[in-house]
C-alpha cells in the first residue's frame, strides 16, 4: 500500500492566515451566490481530489500523460473509502471519489452516512440528491456500501472523512455518530478529513461529543482558529 506523504511538521503555521471566527460559511454564501453550487462543488471537489493524487500520494500519478491508457489502469492507487454526510462536505465528498474514479482510481468505494432508500432521493438536499446520481452513474451502484459496519473492516487503504463540517456546536448523532465512531474503531487505515475532522468545532477546536481523529485534513480556505488550538492537534 502506497504511504501517504504527510506535511511536513516544521511548517510555520504563523505565517499562514487563519480564520478567526465563523467567516467560513460566509465565505461559502458568499462565492456561492456570485458563481453558482454546482461550479463551487466541482471546483471544491476537484482540488479536493488534486490533493489526495498529486500532494499525498505522488507515486500514485508517476507519468505526466494523463490520457494514457496504461498510466491510467495503473494498480498503485491506493483503495480509498469516501464516508460520506448529507451536508456539503457530504457531497464534496461524493464529487470527489466520482473525479478520482474518472481519472483511473478504480479501488474507491462509499458510505452514506445518512439514510437513503432507493427511489427516495428527492428528500435529500439538491447537492446530495446529484453527486450520487452522478456516482451511481460513472461508478455504479455495486461501489457504495450500505452499513457503516463495513467502515471498522475495510483495510490496505484510506478513510476520507466527509460526514460533518464546520459549524459544529453540538454532539453529533444518529448515523453521522455512528460513522465517526466507525472510522476511529478502524485502526488499521489513516483517515484523511476533509476540511475538519467531522465533530471538532472548528472555532474553538472543541469537539461537544465524538469527533474523527484524522491523520490528514485538508483544508477547504484556510485554516480554521479552532485547529491551532491544544485539543485539535
Amino acid at each position: 500500500m502506497d504511504k501517504v506523504v504527510a506535511p511536513s511538521s516544521s511548517l510555520d503555521y504563523t505565517s499562514l492566515p487563519v480564520l478567526n471566527g465563523d467567516e467560513a460559511r460566509s465565505i461559502d454564501k458568499a462565492v456561492s451566490e456570485k458563481l453558482g453550487r454546482v461550479r463551487i462543488l466541482e471546483s471544491v471537489a476537484t482540488r479536493i481530489a488534486d490533493t489526495i493524487e498529486y500532494h499525498l500520494f505522488p507515486s500514485s500519478n508517476n507519468n505526466n500523460d494523463n490520457d494514457n491508457e496504461e498510466h491510467r489502469s495503473k494498480p498503485n492507487k491506493p483503495k480509498l473509502l469516501f464516508v460520506a454526510g448529507k451536508g456539503n462536505n457530504g457531497a464534496n465528498a461524493i464529487a470527489c471519489g466520482r473525479i478520482l474514479a474518472m481519472r483511473g482510481w478504480d479501488n474507491i468505494h462509499l458510505v452514506l452516512a445518512f439514510a437513503c432508500d432507493n427511489g427516495k432521493k428527492e428528500s435529500l438536499r439538491p447537492n446530495i440528491s446529484e453527486q450520487l446520481e452522478l456516482f451511481e452513474h460513472f461508478l455504479g451502484k455495486n461501489h457504495i456500501l450500505h452499513s457503516i459496519d463495513t467502515i471498522p473492516s475495510f483495510t490496505n487503504g484510506y478513510l476520507i472523512d466527509g460526514v460533518l463540517g464546520t459549524g459544529i456546536d453540538r454532539p453529533p448523532q444518529g448515523m453521522a455518530l455512528e460513522a465517526i465512531n466507525a472510522m476511529n474503531a478502524n485502526t488499521t487505515c489513516p483517515t484523511i478529513s476533509i476540511d475538519i475532522p467531522s465533530g471538532l468545532n472548528h472555532i474553538t477546536g472543541q469537539a461537544p461529543g465524538e469527533a474523527v481523529r484524522a491523520s490528514i485534513t485538508i483544508n477547504l480556505h484556510m485554516i480554521k482558529r479552532g485547529q491551532l488550538e491544544p485539543y485539535a492537534k
